[in-house]
């Protein structure tokens, strides 16, 4: 029962997330599984919900996470010939995208590195002018 019960949570979330994807599609075009894992989020972060309250059913999901990804590698395999054709243009763009996010990432890093250690630094001043 306890099972049913978690995956009744999850299952409201991403209903509710369609719910409000489709209510308001004119407005923002998000879908409805996007704005059900934002509802997630923001109900866990809160502490609306419990983790524990759907952690049996949370961890089956992601422990069978490949499962979902059949359809999307089922797709990639028929259109092969679309993708020969391309390939060039495939390989530059994950060339290119990749060092950007590198990139990127190592500069947000080395930022907040930078920020903590700034911070560290103007409290021990903080303290030496205390004492």
């Amino acid at each position: 029962m306890k099972i049913f019960n978690q995956l009744g949570i999850i299952l409201g979330i991403w209903a509710s997330g369609e719910i409000i994807s489709s209510l308001f599609n004119s407005i923002i075009n998000i879908p409805g599984t996007i704005i059900g894992m934002i509802i997630l989020f923001l109900l866990l972060q809160f502490k609306i919900i419990k983790e524990e309250t759907i952690k049996d059913v949370s961890d089956f999901l992601l422990n069978n996470m490949v499962i979902f990804f059949i359809p999307a590698g089922v797709s990639l395999i028929e259109s092969l010939g679309l993708i020969k054709e391309n390939i060039l243009i495939l390989i530059l763009t994950g060339t290119v995208a990749t060092i950007i996010i590198m990139v990127a990432t190592g500069k947000t890093v080395d930022f907040m590195i930078n920020k903590k250690i700034s911070k560290n630094e103007k409290s021990i001043s903080n303290e030496e002018k205390l004492a």
